[in-house]
């Protein structure tokens, strides 16, 4: 794999646990309505970021970027 392809998805991966450490310093601090809304939208951040990597992940298995394998 090459490094123009790693440091994208690294990237992502990154920023997946950053918005999954903020929806849980929401949920833990915050109190009342808007709290609710705070976790959420930092939780739906979070699929997003996961859908865009999926993408990319099987983007580059079909230019042969990624060559996945069995265990």
């Amino acid at each position: 794999m090459e490094i123009t392809f790693k440091l994208p998805a690294l990237i992502l991966f990154g920023l997946i646990i950053l918005a999954l450490v903020e929806a849980i310093y929401f949920l833990a601090k915050d109190h009342g309505d808007k709290d609710r809304t705070r976790v959420a939208q930092a939780l739906s951040i979070r699929v997003s970021l996961a859908l865009v990597l999926f993408v990319l992940l099987l983007i580059g298995a079909l230019l042969g970027l990624v060559k996945p394998h069995g265990i």
